[in-house]
């Protein structure tokens, strides 16, 4: 094992450059951080449970106490109940109210009244006095106190329970009571009874309880040693507490009847106390229980203390465990940095001794068979360090022929790159030349392709020349053969006329034999003297119709003159134009033939343009062989020149590397002098 003063060595230095310090607070942090995160969690979540559980054990034993104390109070309320139930007491309400009744009668009657109090009072002893206060009428108060009662109806107790209008009104305790004549601590309630519930004059019923009924309730209730019990009525004035020792103070709680809950305050003096509180359904008063928080915690600050204590037993724990691992793993890591500075020095004799199959033996395994290695590395560089030397004397006279080699080689190549400059000069001139040729083969070619261009728009205008021929000659045929149909059609117009004409001529000739009838009609009228009158009538009329018609016919006849001269015209006119169409069609067809002609002889154009053009893309394409040719004897001559010029370099650079070679020669002999003298400190 190391010493302790390794072993505080080893836990000093900084865990960047000590595995030993790095594994021990890794492990120190890890168990500490988880044991007192366990321990801490497990106390919280303890002392939350317990808590909790003292807190609905507190709401339940409050809740108990609250609603035994309800039952003492309804006990107490269902006396004024039965009281109002009671028939008797009802008609002696009303009749003491009777002004008619005699003295003796009132007072009988205020006795009868007295008595069903007495017989409620002794239901319970711990009742001191029921007492019945009038408000309307001029009557002293009915009470089972025969003595010593002395209220004022402006008292504020009264007018609180008169506020009421009949509900019940619970009262704080009182010192001397509320008729001022108690030698014990009373409290009570009061109801109005009058007008409201029972249909009489107003009274207020006032029962009176000794104290010691709640103070014997709230001392039964203990949450703990130092707790509080107290009541608290309806507006969190404190009624009764069993420690008198402590300050008085109001508590508010859910204005709810029946809400009850618990809570944790700070006191007065900054303690934290557990409240559990329950509201009454009866009187509205409040049962209140505090207890001091640490009183009920008594057994959390032993979960504490053992928690605590768990934790340092482990810190100590971990601190052993992992001196305890520094220790195991530092001795061999120690040994390890021993025998690696002996190895650096030279010394290749240390061994680890290997005494388990763990990491750390195969480390020690791995170590001794690494110094091995290097030991045979060691032997064998000493036979290369002498392998080195001798082969650097030989590498020496070579370097020495090769420099002289190179000599030569570059005044050989310093010629060759002269003659392929001048190859280069001659080809960049002979590319010149075949640029211009193409330049001009290039200013053919584009004047060609124009000619072509003009003599394809002339052929097009001639194709275009063609059809509007043809369009023409169609035209004027159907122009000539619509010359004749209408010629033919005017003849037969013509014939139609002559015909008119002598249908005209025939109801001409009718009008005339009609006109004659008419005057032969006339005078035979005329001589059947009056029986011939209405014929005669007939008779004129019949010579005006012949008159119209023959008027008409005359006209019609004009008109049809006037037709058949102007058909004769048309037909005239028709028959000289017909010959100008003949002719003019003659003319279209040469127009045609000569428009075909010209197509023909541009077609011939565009053929022999068409050889052209293939002529000049046949030079061309020689002309850019011959340029493509040039390029490649010029690209070849700069390259020969390059090739020529990088060769004197490569050359001159390897005679350069030569002079190199002859200096390294002799320093790899100084380095393989020194190299063997060096192998000599190591121990093998």
């Amino acid at each position: 094992m190391l010493g302790i003063k390794g072993l505080l060595r080893m836990l000093l230095r900084p865990p960047t450059r000590s595995i030993g310090t790095k594994l021990f607070l890794i492990f120190f942090c890890l168990v500490c951080f988880s044991v007192a995160t366990i321990g801490l969690l497990s106390y919280n979540i303890a002392k939350t449970a317990m808590i909790d559980q003292m807190q609905m054990s507190s709401q339940q034993t409050i809740s108990l106490a609250s609603e035994k104390l309800d039952m003492k109070q309804q006990f107490y309320l269902d006396l004024s109940s039965q009281l109002m139930k009671n028939s008797s007491f009802e008609e002696q309400i009303f009749q003491i109210s009777n002004a008619s009744l005699s003295e003796e009668e009132h007072l009988r009657r205020i006795e009868e009244i007295r008595g069903l109090l007495d017989q409620l009072a002794l239901s319970d002893s711990r009742i001191r006095d029921i007492t019945l206060f009038p408000l309307e009428d001029q009557i002293d108060p009915i009470s089972t106190q025969r003595e010593g009662v002395e209220s004022s109806k402006e008292s504020l107790w009264i007018k609180e329970i008169q506020q009421a209008g009949g509900e019940v009104i619970w009262l704080s305790i009182q010192e001397d009571g509320y008729l001022g004549s108690s030698p014990k601590p009373l409290y009570a309630y009061g109801k109005l009874l009058g007008k409201n519930n029972m249909g009489s004059r107003d009274f207020v019923l006032l029962v009176q309880i000794e104290a010691t009924v709640l103070q014997e309730m709230i001392d039964a209730v203990k949450l703990s040693d130092g707790a509080e019990t107290a009541i608290y009525d309806s507006l969190g004035k404190r009624v009764l507490t069993n420690k008198v020792d402590t300050v008085d103070s109001n508590f508010v709680v859910s204005h709810a009847e029946g809400s009850r809950g618990y809570e944790i305050r700070r006191n007065t003096v900054g303690e934290e106390e557990l409240i559990a509180y329950q509201n009454s359904l009866i009187s509205g008063w409040t049962l209140v229980g505090k207890a001091p928080l640490q009183e009920l915690t008594g057994a959390i600050k032993t979960i504490q203390l053992i928690t605590y204590s768990a934790i340092a037993l482990s810190v100590i724990l971990t601190i052993i465990i992992g001196l305890w691992l520094v220790m195991m793993i530092g001795k061999p890591l120690g040994v390890l940095q021993l025998l690696m500075r002996q190895a650096a020095s030279g010394n290749l004799k240390g061994r680890l001794s290997v005494r388990g199959k763990d990491e750390i033996g195969q480390v020690a395994l791995a170590f001794n068979q690494m110094v091995e290695q290097i030991g045979h590395l060691v032997e064998g560089t000493r036979l290369t360090v002498e392998e080195v030397a001798s082969s650097s004397h030989r590498i020496a006279n070579v370097a020495d022929q090769t420099a002289n080699s190179a000599q030569e080689i570059h005044l050989a190549s310093e010629q060759i790159a002269m003659g392929a400059q001048g190859l280069a000069n001659q080809a960049e001139t002979g590319n010149g030349r075949v640029e211009q040729m193409a330049d001009r083969l290039n200013e053919v070619q584009s004047l060609q392709m124009r000619m072509t261009s003009t003599a394809l728009d002339v052929n097009s205008v001639c194709v275009e020349g063609g059809d509007t021929v043809n369009r023409l000659i169609h035209r004027t045929t159907e122009t000539e053969g619509h010359f004749r149909n209408m010629n033919q059609r005017v003849n037969g117009l013509k014939d139609s006329a002559q015909s008119i004409y002598e249908l005209l001529q025939l109801m001409t000739d009718m009008a005339k034999q009609t006109k004659v009838l008419s005057l032969n009609a006339s005078i035979e009228a005329s001589r059947s003297g009056v029986a011939g009158a209405g014929f005669r009538v007939i008779a004129d009329e019949i010579r005006g119709l012949a008159e119209r018609s023959n008027s008409s016919i005359v006209h019609v006849g004009e008109l049809t003159e006037s037709i058949q001269g102007e058909v004769t015209s048309t037909v005239s006119a028709m028959t000289l134009a017909l010959p100008f169409f003949q002719e003019m069609i003659g003319d279209v067809h040469a127009v045609h033939d000569l428009f075909e002609n010209v197509q023909g002889q541009m077609n011939q154009l565009i053929s022999r343009l068409s050889d052209v053009t293939g002529s000049i893309k046949h030079l061309d394409e020689t002309q850019q062989m011959l340029n493509y040719s040039m390029s490649e004897v010029s690209a070849v001559s700069q390259q020969s020149s390059a090739a020529s010029e990088q060769v004197a370099s490569l050359c001159a650079a390897q005679l350069s590397i030569g002079d190199n070679l002859v200096e390294l020669s002799e320093t790899l002999k100084q380095v393989s002098m020194k190299l063997e003298h060096q192998m000599q400190s190591f121990q093998v």
